[in-house]
């Protein structure tokens, strides 16, 4: 068609109007040659009809309306209905009358469409039927009943207005008063999660040993890192300047099972993850629909529903394409070429992360069908109790505690088992001993952590050196620090930078005295009074006897001495000798007189210097110059200086000097008064900081001990034994009464009026309403002839038809101005000239405008000729019989066949294959295109057979000629692949068949650990704090996926301080923190065995973790050292400062191991401390950075400062 309106397409070429006679000479052969060439090249359409294509809807024989295609039945046939033969009103006829009276309702079969009933339901004012009746009197029992065993019980004892919970307002409300005017102890076990969570990490490692090929590469490694952590402080190293050797990746367990864990390496992981993406999206095509097609036809003979040939079909895909993405890994070089054996690894790894979390899919769905089954029990056991929701949620919550208890390690048992099927060594022996941890060791460790207590918060309160020669001077050195002489100086610090490097000291300056005090003991307040009132006395005094006095700008020596002085002393970086601060010059009287009269002979030099060409002239304005600087500024600034500044200087050194002697007298007093108000107004020492401390005394007073202790007590006992039962019996009694009083009103009614009176109305009224018929519900649908769906199916075809023609004739129609653009282009661009819109290019683009709008109107009125009518809710509710619907595919799929090859597929400009791909189809599968264009027109579930049980109104046609479409299924035939091309066409609410995929995470162990517990959304819970609170309970919630399994760099760590538990490496240093986070990403280049064999892993029963209590053999001592449970050691630690800092970093009561490198060294400081969850107040005057300890020596960066501690 597009060659034929080419040809019709008649063209002329170009004429420009240029007059060459008038354009300049040395232009006009230009001109000329170009209007030759543009004038032989570019062409516009002179003429250019435009024919649509034919269409089946206009022929010599027939017409057909497709707007006419579809007509909606109409459903007004109440009046019929309600007329009998004679035309007299229906009376009710005896099972009518039986249905009012059980239910109150009435129906009436329907005259148009057979099998569907109108339904009648009466007013309650003249029937409630028996049955509703009963249900009614059982919701007000439940009601009744769910006041007593649920509200009134829980008024006695529960989370909300309750006795217990005024029991705990009293003794909240009292421990606030202690803590208020004491100080009452506030102890936190600290990260309890995390330190669980290193242990565990420890246990799944405990027992592995460097495999013999790896130790010198072990070796290496610790050795560098000891060297590192032993330079701290010498240099400041970053992450990407370190360069550690790689990390051995091989281990081996005790019964000789090798462990190769090279995929922890990140950058042999950041190689693998391109080559594991293009094996993914390539193995998930090309194979995906024939398999999904044969399956669906093997499953379907097999007579299963729906929902089952889902999720079996769904199951097997997925196993195909897994077993193709596996095959794919192995069978690739490059990743063979990056890592010999790499690829086994891979699939091994994801085998294992699938294999865990299809245990804890099936362990969950277990629970979900538990629960759905004691549900049901509860609605048939307990037919008023299961109308109570509380109760119904109590007894689901009580199950799922249960459930839970009972099958805390049932996922692990299943991914156990199933690591055994598949012969996954590896993953079955670190999911061995997460399973022993988590049975035989976590809840030993669990109580025994939580009794090691830390503050939760500390306070800080620093005292001022008063004298230079007491402050305390530190020079750090290769990794040492060291107290020096204090050697004070006249001469002025400057503010140089001081030379760095390894071998130049930095010195550090500490002008205060520090105290700590701590919410472990009671009386803390006190404490934290008597010190905060001792540092501030003294800092005082100093500032208002010494500072003001003698050092401030309005100081005695300010009044007396002559010359500038320096009010402060700072320390001189270089040397780490004290002078004078350079910043602190302060003047003195006389020095400001002589600056003012400086400053005044300057300003008169300056006049004098500068040439005379004023307006008035020096001879006059030189008068005005020496009255202005000699009287105004210079006179009178003096006499202003004399007259208040000795003044000033006398009173606030003689008020500063007196208030400094008296601050002995005030300052307890004014402490006090701050305390006082902390409570009062803001609490700025509250112990925790989750907590209110706005009016703490009156939260304690008012709200806990007298709204919550002493009116909650009063209201929830008069609520519970009175207010609640005398509900419930009036609720019983009220409902007793109803359904007596409804059963007689009822029988009067129904015998009386109904039965002699009733009959089947033809409107909605007061007294009977429709509730249900034809097109009143919304579960109906309407059955159309094969004949329609066929003239549909070629209204769709000829609009596609119709759009890729036009998208052909729109490009033709353009063809000139696109080559008007080349021609420009090609042309005038060298020169750097454009395009304009004038002339010649305008005329020719009106044109193809107007040819273009031609078009647009003749395909918009093609168009809705081929429109069908069908609006959204009826193509809904459009279907065929099973029979109707496999006639109408086997005929649409020949219609399609012989139509899109030669009428849309050949006009496309895009190759035969984009077109299928665009689909989602196989190329030439018709029967596949005629069922997606059957959705597209109608609906997907237009595929799914109307069935018995559906309520169906049939769409009949009149005045239209479908004989053509009735001769075409008179011969056709019912083809075998009809079954299986309609299921596998279905809407995703019949049958749901996912494509494949799989996420790249899972080759990666790296990845976070999930962990699967129950969601519990805390806010909801908030908004109503008389439910009970969420608790998450989850049937997998102790199976981490991936298992938390240590990088190796840990795990070398953890074997050489194993082997030297002597001299061991601090894993929670900063700088080894740094260094194991660089090991993370270093090629790996350590040597590999020959061959890798994999080893049944069968536990032997002398191991430990597999053995009962009275069954354990004495262990080899480097597993009883790395395996050590907290008992072991430090139960008896009163406080973590009794320690030195170095035993507290290597005890296993103070370490914590994050999943994040990056949080650690943020959170070093606590962990050093062995201090975790605190909070530190400190009111130093100065920013300091590091803390001595007794009896220990801390280093510290340059801007670091020495600090003295008291411990309180």
């Amino acid at each position: 068609m597009e060659s034929e309106e080419v040809e019709a397409a008649e063209k002329e070429p170009l004429k420009f109007a240029i007059d060459l006679d008038a354009a300049e000479p040395q232009f006009r052969e230009v001109l000329g040659k170009i209007k030759e060439v543009a004038e032989k090249l570019l062409y516009h359409w002179k003429s250019f009809p435009i024919i649509l294509p034919g269409t089946f809807t206009e022929s010599s024989r027939n017409v057909i309306e497709l707007k006419d295609l579809f007509i909606a039945p109409t459903f007004d046939e109440l009046d019929e209905v309600a007329m009998d033969e004679s035309g007299e009103a229906k009376k009710l006829n005896e099972k009518q009358l039986q249905d009012v009276w059980h239910y109150g309702e009435f129906e009436v079969d329907s005259i148009h469409f057979p099998g569907q009933v109108h339904r009648w339901r009466l007013t309650q004012l003249l029937q409630k039927g028996s049955q509703r009746a009963r249900e009614s009197l059982l919701n007000d029992t439940a009601l009744a009943l769910r006041l007593l065993i649920i509200t009134a019980k829980n008024r006695f004892h529960s989370q909300f207005f309750s006795l217990t919970q005024s029991a705990h307002a009293w003794f909240k409300g009292i421990w606030k008063l202690l803590d208020i005017f004491i100080g009452m102890p506030s102890n936190t076990s600290g990260n309890l999660g995390g330190k669980i969570r290193e242990e565990r990490m420890k246990h799944l490692v405990a027992e592995l040993a460097v495999k013999p090929i790896s130790v010198e590469e072990w070796i290496a490694f610790c050795e560098f890192v000891k060297e590192k952590c032993d330079q701290i402080g010498i240099e400041k190293f970053k992450t990407t300047d370190l360069k550690p050797p790689s990390v051995p990746c091989l281990y081996q367990t005790p019964n000789g099972q090798d462990l190769d864990l090279r995929l922890f390496n990140r950058d042999l992981m950041n190689k693998c993850m391109p080559l594991l993406s293009s094996i993914l999206e390539q193995e998930a095509k090309g194979w995906y629909v024939q398999y999904r097609d044969r399956l669906m036809n093997e499953l379907k003979e097999q007579e299963l529903s729906r929902e089952e040939i889902s999720k079996q079909l769904n199951e097997a895909v997925m196993e195909e394409y897994l077993r193709r993405v596996y095959s794919a890994i192995l069978a690739n070089q490059e990743l063979e070429r990056l890592q010999r054996g790499i690829g086994q690894l891979l699939v091994n790894q994801a085998k294992a992360i699938l294999v865990m979390t299809r245990a804890v899919d099936r362990v969950e769905e277990k629970m979900n069908q538990h629960r759905a089954q004691l549900k049901k029990h509860l609605e048939t056991a307990y037919p008023v109790k299961s109308r109570i929701p509380a109760w119904v949620n109590e007894q689901l919550h009580n199950f799922e505690v249960d459930f839970t208890a009972q099958h805390l390690l049932s996922a692990h048992e299943e991914a156990i088992q199933m690591c055994r099927e598949k012969n996954l060594t590896q993953a079955l022996y670190f999911l061995q001993r997460d399973f022993n941890f988590i049975k035989d060791r976590e809840t030993v460790l669990r109580k025994e952590l939580s009794k090691v207590k830390y503050p939760t918060r500390e306070f800080h309160f620093s005292t001022r050196i008063w004298l230079p020669q007491n402050w305390i001077v530190k020079q750090h050195l290769y990794g040492e620090s060291e107290v020096i002489p204090t050697v004070i100086t006249d001469v002025v610090a400057t503010n140089i930078q001081p030379a760095t490097g390894a071998d130049v000291p930095s010195y550090s300056l500490e002008q205060y005295t520090r105290r700590k005090t701590t919410t472990r003991i009671p009386f803390w307040r006190w404490w934290n009074y008597l010190n905060r009132t001792w540092a501030w006395m003294w800092n005082a005094m100093f500032v208002c006897s010494v500072a003001i006095p003698w050092y401030s700008p309005l100081s005695l020596r300010a009044l007396f001495v002559l010359s500038p002085f320096y009010a402060n002393l700072e320390l001189n970086r270089s040397n780490g000798t004290i002078g004078p601060a350079e910043s602190s010059m302060t003047q003195t009287l006389a020095s400001r007189l002589g600056s003012l009269w400086q400053h005044v002979a300057k300003s008169r030099r300056q006049f004098e210097a500068e040439p005379d060409r004023g307006f008035l002239g020096k001879s006059f304005t030189r008068h005005l110059n020496r009255f202005w600087n000699y009287v105004l500024k210079g006179a009178i600034g003096t006499f202003g200086l004399c007259l208040f500044f000795p003044p000033l200087c006398l009173i606030v050194s003689l008020l500063s000097f007196v208030a400094g002697v008296t601050t002995p007298l005030w300052m307890p007093v004014g402490t006090l008064m701050v305390h006082i108000a902390s409570f009062l107004f803001f609490d700025f020492d509250r112990p925790d900081t989750e907590h209110n401390a706005v009016m703490i005394l009156m939260e304690a007073l008012i709200w806990r001990i007298l709204i919550l202790g002493c009116l909650q007590p009063v209201a929830a006992f008069f609520s519970g034994t009175i207010l609640f039962p005398l509900g419930a019996f009036f609720i019983m009694l009220g409902g007793l009464v109803r359904r007596g009083g409804r059963g007689v009103w009822d029988t009067l009614m129904y015998h009386l009026v109904i039965k002699k009176r009733g009959r089947v109305p033809a409107h909605d009224g007061f007294v009977a309403k429709r509730t249900a018929g034809p097109g009143l519900a919304s579960n109906y649908f309407f059955q159309i002839r094969p004949e329609q769906a066929l003239a549909a199916l070629e209204s769709e075809m000829e609009r596609h038809e119709l759009e890729a023609w036009q998208e052909n004739i729109l490009k033709t129609i353009e063809k000139p101005l696109d080559e008007y653009r080349a021609f420009t282009s090609k042309v005038f661009q060298p020169f750097s000239a454009g395009l304009v819109r004038e002339g010649a290019f305008k005329t020719l683009s009106s044109e193809v405008e107007d040819l273009k709008r031609q078009l647009s109107q003749k395909v918009e009125e093609r168009k809705k000729i081929l429109r069908t009518g069908l609006t959204s809710d009826l193509q809904q509710r459009i279907k065929l019989t099973d029979r109707d619907l496999k006639l109408t595919l086997s005929q649409a799929a020949k219609l399609v066949e012989n139509f899109y090859p030669s009428h849309v597929i050949n006009k496309l400009r895009q190759p035969e294959d984009w077109f299928w791909e665009k689909r989602q189809l196989v190329p030439g599968d018709f029967i596949g295109l005629a069922c997606l264009l059957l959705k597209e027109i109608f609906s997907p579930e237009f595929l799914v057979a109307l069935e018995e049980t559906d309520n169906i109104f049939k769409l009949k046609i009149a005045h239209l000629n479908l004989a053509r479409y009735a001769s075409m299924l008179g011969t056709a035939e019912i083809r075998d692949d009809l079954e299986v091309v309609i299921p596998v066409h279905l809407p995703k609410g019949e049958i749901n068949v996912e494509a494949p995929t799989l996420d790249i995470v899972t080759f990666d162990p790296n990845a976070y650990g999930e962990n699967y517990s129950t969601f519990v959304d805390n806010r909801r819970w908030r908004r109503k704090p008389w439910k009970r609170a969420p608790v998450a309970h989850g049937s997998g919630q102790k199976l981490e996926i991936p298992l938390p399994v240590p990088h190796p760099a840990n795990i070398a760590i953890m074997i050489y301080n194993r082997q030297n538990d002597q001299a061991p490496i601090d894993q929670h240093d900063s700088l080894c923190l740094r260094i194991l986070k660089a090991a993370e990403k270093v090629p790996y280049v350590g040597s590999l065995p020959t061959q890798r064999t994999e080893i049944p892993y069968d536990p032997e029963p002398s191991t430990p973790d597999h053995t009962t209590t009275s069954d354990i053999e004495p262990t080899p001592r480097h597993i009883a050292q790395a395996e050590r449970a907290f008992s072991d050691i430090s139960v008896h630690i009163a406080t973590p400062d009794s320690y030195p800092a170095s035993a507290m970093e290597s005890s296993v009561n103070t370490s914590i191991m994050e999943s994040s490198m990056e949080t650690e060294a943020e959170n070093r400081d606590l962990r050093a401390g062995g201090e975790e969850g605190k909070v530190m107040y400190s009111e130093d005057e100065t920013d300091t950075s590091c803390v001595e300890a007794e009896g220990s020596v801390v280093a510290a960066d340059e801007s670091c400062v020495v600090t003295l501690e008291h411990t309180v």
